[in-house]
């Protein structure tokens, strides 16, 4: 009799309020992979392929492969969005992990690093130190039957698993990711578009179009926002990071240097900068009004402050 995997899952997001970390959807939303053994094409370029078996009708899964797609999550979300992850003072083990492991300036490492010979001994911490006490007896409690323990290093599962991961990959990442915003949601209380965050697929940030960059050269004079210098090759530079609104919108936007946007990059602006902004976006409501976000003056200065304590470390960017 093969595995109700429809009632596993929907047992899962029946009791997600009792959620303490983010650790088993995370190992869920790792698993999904699986289903692209079901795709040749896929299965033929899939990460850490070596570390899935079809044996006697089940699927032997080496926590190597969970353990590339576990850690490329929080290592994004520490990185990109810094979002806590636990209720835990310190934050979740595996975020202290990624911390360890992570080189100042380099970006996160992709899925085909994470599972590089390079990487084995991160992996081997991320499965003995998280995965293994964290999560495999833990996430049984609610999908009983999902997975054996075969050793230390390996599940398995019943191999219908493959196809019905594929066939309702959409529907479980879109439930999964859903159970992590509502988690997230609870412990990052004034952090704007987590949701989005949370599906966030890396790519190219959206831009301003030409019409407002020309309109920004106008309202600056052609000089950059922060050190005043004419320039003729311009940044667009989000005031308060990207990476923390996750939008692009013309009241957070300022034309600079590229010494000064380089400089500042991730940085949030000094008081004096930002109220400068604030400034230059009371004398030009007329295009903001255009915009399809509404611009609020009270929200972006409670904005800034939230940026300030919930995601900004470090000193912030002055001239």
């Amino acid at each position: 009799m093969r595995p109700d995997y429809t009632g596993m899952f929907n047992r899962f997001f029946s009791n997600q309020r009792r959620m303490s970390s983010t650790y088993k959807p995370v190992f869920l939303r790792a698993l999904l992979d699986v289903g692209d053994l079901h795709d040749a094409r896929k299965a033929k370029g899939l990460a850490g392929r070596q570390w899935l078996e079809i044996r006697d009708g089940s699927l032997l899964v080496d926590l190597n492969f969970i353990a590339v797609r576990f850690a490329k999550y929080y290592w994004d979300m520490e990185y990109s969005f810094r979002l806590r992850q636990s209720h835990d003072p310190n934050d979740a083990n595996i975020t202290r992990l990624v911390r360890a492991a992570h080189r100042d300036g380099r970006k996160p490492p992709t899925v085909k690093r994470l599972a590089s010979e390079e990487m084995g001994g991160f992996r081997a911490k991320v499965i003995a130190k998280s995965i293994r006490p964290e999560v495999l007896v833990h996430l049984l409690n609610d999908m009983d039957g999902l997975y054996r323990k075969v050793d230390a290093n390996t599940v398995s599962l019943d191999g219908s698993v493959i196809k019905f991961l594929h066939d309702h990959k959409i529907m479980l990442r879109n439930g999964i990711n859903n159970a992590l915003t509502r988690y997230l949601e609870r412990i990052n209380r004034l952090t704007p578009q987590i949701a989005n965050k949370v599906d966030y697929i890396p790519g190219p940030r959206p831009q301003l179009d030409a019409k407002m960059r020309l309109l920004l050269m106008k309202w600056q004079d052609s000089r950059c926002f922060y050190c005043g210098r004419a320039v003729s090759t311009w940044h667009v530079d989000h005031v308060i990071p990207y990476n923390f609104v996750f939008a692009t919108d013309l009241y957070n936007c300022t034309l600079a240097c590229r010494q000064c946007n380089c400089q500042k990059s991730d940085m949030l602006p000094d008081r004096d900068l930002f109220c400068g902004v604030v400034e230059r976006n009371g004398g030009i409501t007329e295009y903001l009004d255009l915009q399809k976000t509404t611009y609020d003056e009270e929200a972006y200065v409670h904005l800034y402050e939230t940026c300030k304590s919930e995601y900004h470390t470090g000193p912030l960017f002055s001239r």
